[in-house]
């Protein structure tokens, strides 16, 4: 679809608070400020920081072989990303909650996925996968058939990049591979927060997709969000 043009402007706005996220990160807005935004201009500046982690993701695949970080943080550790980049300005808690607020306590926490000073969720973590994946993966795979690097246990990289290849439970017709596109892998519930806790069919939380290159908003159960809307 076409970017609205109160989203380009937005981006513009954002391109005036934060230059090219330099090492000290000096020129970020803070909360407080986020906050004050309309939420077209919070949209895009949590788009702008997810399109960055993608370029750098780009960056460290090209360094290993095409491999995923287990981590964002990694991301840092290998200066591809400056410090403090992993915090959206949108996260009240600066980073310290992880990637699902805490006050959405009825929400899937996934907090074996949060990094130190990071607001974002990766969905490619080298953490242990304790959701329940052996009834949600499409072809139900066994332990073996997921455990690439044969360590045991099933990570939420090893879990979803199944997911991306074959498809899951909520595909009724008949389960498939998703587009690039369509999946995501570093989520930011933020931009919303905290009026999107008790609205689960409110389009609340923004997406870096796996092509690298997508930025899109769903509903924070995206696999049932038929309509999702590309925001970069």
């Amino acid at each position: 679809m076409k970017r609205p043009f109160a989203l380009l402007a937005a981006l513009a706005v954002w391109a005036g608070c934060r230059s090219a996220q330099d090492a000290a990160e000096t020129d970020a807005p803070t909360p407080a400020a986020c906050a004050t935004l309309a939420p077209v201009e919070r949209m895009a500046l949590v788009s702008a920081e997810l399109k960055a982690i993608g370029t750098a993701v780009k960056a460290y695949r090209a360094r290993h072989d095409g491999r995923w970080p287990t981590s964002l943080s990694a991301l840092i550790v290998e200066r591809l990303l400056p410090a403090g980049a992993l915090i959206s300005a949108a996260d009240p808690s600066g980073g310290r909650e992880g990637g699902v607020p805490d006050r959405y306590d009825t929400w899937q926490q996934s907090a074996e996925t949060d990094e130190a000073n990071s607001s974002f969720l990766y969905e490619l973590s080298g953490a242990a996968a304790t959701w329940d994946w052996k009834s949600y993966l499409a072809g139900k795979p066994t332990l073996s058939a997921l455990d690439t690097d044969k360590n045991g246990e099933v990570s939420w990289q090893e879990a979803k990049l199944w997911q991306l290849a074959h498809g899951d439970a909520t595909q009724t017709n008949a389960p498939a591979a998703y587009a690039t596109h369509r999946f995501p892998i570093v989520r930011c519930y933020w931009h919303a927060y905290p009026g999107a806790k008790d609205d689960l069919t409110q389009r609340s939380v923004i997406s870096l997709a796996a092509d690298l290159d997508t930025v899109f908003l769903s509903q924070p159960w995206w696999e049932k969000d038929l309509m999702p809307v590309t925001l970069r």
